[in-house]
């Protein structure tokens, strides 16, 4: 890609570097002209206090430089539990960001931050494993948004392959195949995942492994696709239910679609089995044809589980419209067989969790942000760090320091850094003005959470709570969704009146 260099300086930066890592950033300014070019401007200028990073990509075609490679920039400096924090520092490294502002092309600056760092990679000769994500370093999560979609994993693999992944298809994922999980690994997943998970769930595991050697597909794969489209197995939001043995969104082609039901979770299971064998070649089957939607599948168009989002395959088939579908299905395949290469969770992660019903008000007011992890122990990796908030309580563990979050996230229970309530107290509400007409309404604060399908339009709206989330610097529950809780807006883009 072209480079252009014109906000090349030595701001924010450190006077010695030895780049040996390629790390990738979401800059997660969402505001209107926050590009490329801007932001390099901006280090250029001096605007910026603590942070700074060698390139800047954004949806269009020139990639900007903020700093040299001999000048180390401050991009990795803040430990929130990363694995590679230490190795991995602000003088051994180049931090390079992905622009991620208002209306912004996702698939085009992902493609381009793609292209870039191959680009770089054979310029600086770094080689694919030292290319990483700000959270492998850190626990940051960072890049946000590759993060959120689940890209992160197809980006490792496709600046492997030197090209996208219809070009290259070394390292990825085949689905006809031999099971690389056992039956214990995928029981121990669901119940990590899904503490009531029905028995009847945990029945009919053996299915999967059973059903896919018949048919020579690796029924983990397809466990781990079921997985993904259920909610492990709680179904929430789902369109389709337990009743329907139904575990892989079958027939929901579109919102409202109830999807397809079979008699027995065993021709269920088949069913999806026969599906991704139809999209994986072009052999028959060797049981007979219980899959409704078989005929429509264009055979062999995704032989691998990257290809199964239709975003992602070469053809534009596929199973699943969402960006990385594929990639999202491989991050649980990888954590059923422990290959997530995130750590492992040390004593006291896997100690019993009691019942507890109630809100964590948290007030932590250290620069650095609280910790939340993803198991009840020290020890245990971050998944993202927080400042203030309330968070709905659902567990707390034996040993009495951890709350455990409806998220499935945990929290320490420290008194000086949370207060527990089990009411939430009356807020104190305050009206906010939209000028635009599209802002989206979220039912969660961030990001990462499901667009309702709503906009608050331009107007004048109460606001009964704020908290942090990713992709804005505080959000907002809309009073007409206080009951629920389920409706919350970016308050970057509401002015306070």
């Amino acid at each position: 890609m072209q480079i252009n260099r014109d906000y090349v300086s030595d701001n924010n930066t450190y006077d010695a570097n030895n780049p040996q890592y390629i790390v990738v950033h979401n800059t997660d300014n969402f505001h209107a002209g926050a590009d490329a070019s801007a932001h390099a401007r901006a280090q250029c200028n001096g605007n910026f206090d603590g942070m700074s990073a060698h390139y800047y990509v954004d949806d269009g075609d020139t990639v900007y430089q903020a700093a040299p490679h001999s000048r180390g920039c401050w991009h990795v400096g803040v430990n929130y539990g990363g694995r590679l924090f230490g190795t991995v520092n602000n003088k051994n490294s180049i931090g390079v960001e992905m622009c991620v502002q208002a209306g912004y092309d996702f698939n085009r600056a992902f493609a381009n931050t793609v292209e870039f760092v191959r680009q770089l990679m054979a310029e600086t000769r770094i080689p694919a494993d030292r290319v990483l994500q700000h959270y492998d370093v850190c626990a940051k999560n960072c890049p946000s948004q590759i993060r959120a979609k689940g890209m992160w994993e197809e980006l490792k693999r496709q600046i492997q392959s030197g090209g996208s992944a219809g070009e290259d298809t070394v390292g990825y994922t085949k689905i006809m195949g031999k099971a690389a999980a056992n039956l214990e690994q995928m029981k121990a997943y669901i119940k990590s995942k899904n503490e009531v998970v029905a028995q009847s769930v945990l029945n009919m595991l053996p299915l999967y492994l059973s059903e896919g050697e018949a048919e020579s597909v690796r029924g983990d794969i397809a466990f781990a696709q079921s997985c993904l489209e259920t909610g492990n197995f709680s179904f929430p939001g789902s369109a389709v239910t337990l009743e329907q043995n139904n575990f892989c969104g079958m027939g929901v082609t579109d919102n409202g679609m109830k999807g397809n039901s079979f008699d027995t979770v065993q021709l269920g299971i088949r069913a999806q089995i026969q599906h991704l064998k139809a999209y994986a070649g072009t052999d028959g089957l060797v049981n007979e044809n219980i899959d409704p939607r078989f005929r429509y599948v264009v055979r062999g168009s995704a032989p691998y589980v990257e290809w199964l989002g239709i975003q992602e395959n070469p053809q534009g088939k596929g199973w699943a419209a969402g960006a990385g579908y594929g990639g999202k299905i491989l991050t649980i395949l990888k954590n059923i067989t422990g290959d997530s290469g995130e750590g492992s969770i040390e004593d006291g992660g896997n100690q019993p969790i009691k019942p507890l019903s109630g809100y964590a008000k948290v007030f932590y007011k250290g620069r650095d942000g609280l910790n939340v992890r993803k198991a009840p122990c020290m020890g245990d990796n971050v998944d993202q760090v927080i400042f203030d908030g309330i968070y709905t309580v659902v567990g707390i563990s034996a040993d009495g320091n951890w709350y455990k979050l409806k998220s499935g996230l945990y929290l320490t229970t420290g008194k000086e850094y949370v207060q527990f309530m089990e009411k939430l107290q009356a807020a104190s509400s305050y009206m906010v003005k939209v000028s635009i007409p599209d802002l989206n309404i979220r039912k969660g604060p961030g990001m990462d959470y499901a667009r309702t399908g709503e906009f608050t339009g331009i107007g004048v709206f109460t606001i009964v709570e704020e908290t942090q989330g990713v992709g804005a610097s505080k959000w907002g529950l809309l009073k007409s969704y206080q009951k629920k809780r389920d409706g919350w807006i970016s308050l970057d883009y509401a002015t306070r009146v």
